[in-house]
């Protein structure tokens, strides 16, 4: 497993060992309560190294003055207590790069289609604010699909929000891999593909498809599969929303962000408030439910031309 990006380098040329930020307390599951001699911020990423693997964790809870809550982004079947924990200098941050392209990658930004790590150009923090207001634009024209049923009787609008919903097997991924095949032969943009929680079935069939449509060359695909920690599908869509932020400022001018699913997003976030020790609140929901979609959806906008150097576009088709 890799070593985390840790942004301070040794003040001499010796290299020297990082001071550690506390030790492991207790392990419940993906939980871990770190004993802090000094207590980090939240949604800050730590990381814990034991037998040659790096257990990557992120703060999600202060319990006192002294003691932290993170969850763990790996399964935890190597930690045990009193293990040292060390600062990794920042929050979960992935390598950005235009090659990133044509890509599968995971929450960490590691190839998942066996090629070369990304040749990263610099990294982007996940957990970030949203645009400038004053950068911000409402939606546009129509954006033509090239599936008439829809732009006739359901038009989607270009730097909007469309959900689509429907019960399993009714065609919901076939439309996602029609509106990917439009964006990049009707308007030359690129898509970016956030699987959250998805079976690892599915996502094998849809790389597949998407490269015998010849549209993968121009899209991103992130998974985090749902046999992974909840941290980790809690986490997927920040990570591949920063991938679709990145390539609208740097790449290209129409991105379109697809994300399946939003429910096993706000599945996965009510896993972790549980395990967090959180009451539930209205029906069982985490009491942070509307903070934490606000968190994403905010982040999901149209920018204007003069806010970078090339036309900002992004429009988000979730689905359930």
């Amino acid at each position: 497993m890799d070593t985390p990006f840790i942004s301070a380098a040794p003040p001499s040329d010796e290299l020297r060992a990082p001071e550690p930020l506390g030790v492991i307390e207790e392990v419940h599951g993906p939980v871990i309560d770190i004993l802090c001699t000094r207590l980090p911020p939240l949604h800050q990423a730590l990381y814990v190294c034991v037998d040659g693997e790096c257990y990557r964790l992120e703060v999600h809870r202060h319990l006192d003055e002294s003691r932290a809550r993170a969850v763990a982004l790996h399964g935890t079947s190597g930690l045990r207590r009193h293990l040292p924990v060390f600062d990794s200098g920042g929050p979960l941050a992935v390598p950005v790069t235009p090659d990133c392209l044509g890509r599968l990658l995971d929450l960490f930004g590691n190839p998942l289609d066996g090629g070369a790590p990304l040749a990263a150009s610099g990294t982007r923090p996940i957990v970030a604010a949203p645009g400038p207001l004053e950068e911000a634009i409402g939606v546009g024209e129509i954006l033509p699909t090239g599936i008439k049923v829809i732009d006739l009787l359901c038009p989607f609008v270009r730097g909007g929000k469309t959900g689509l919903f429907g019960g399993a097997g009714v065609g919901k991924t076939v439309l996602v891999m029609e509106f990917m095949h439009a964006i990049v032969h009707l308007h030359r943009g690129v898509s970016v593909f956030a699987g959250v929680g998805e079976r690892i079935r599915e996502g094998h069939e849809l790389w597949h498809d998407m490269q015998d449509a010849g549209v993968m060359p121009r899209t991103l695909m992130v998974f985090g599969q749902m046999d992974e920690s909840p941290g980790v599908r809690f986490r997927i869509g920040l990570s591949a929303l920063t991938y679709a932020e990145y390539l609208r400022d740097h790449v290209a001018r129409d991105v379109l962000f697809l994300m399946d699913n939003a429910f096993r997003f706000i599945q996965a976030g009510s896993e972790l408030s549980g395990l967090l020790g959180r009451m539930p609140a209205t029906v069982g929901y985490q009491p942070t439910l509307l903070s934490e979609v606000a968190e994403l959806q905010e982040r999901i906008s149209s920018t204007s031309p003069a806010a970078s150097p090339r036309s900002r576009r992004s429009t988000c088709r979730p689905t359930t």
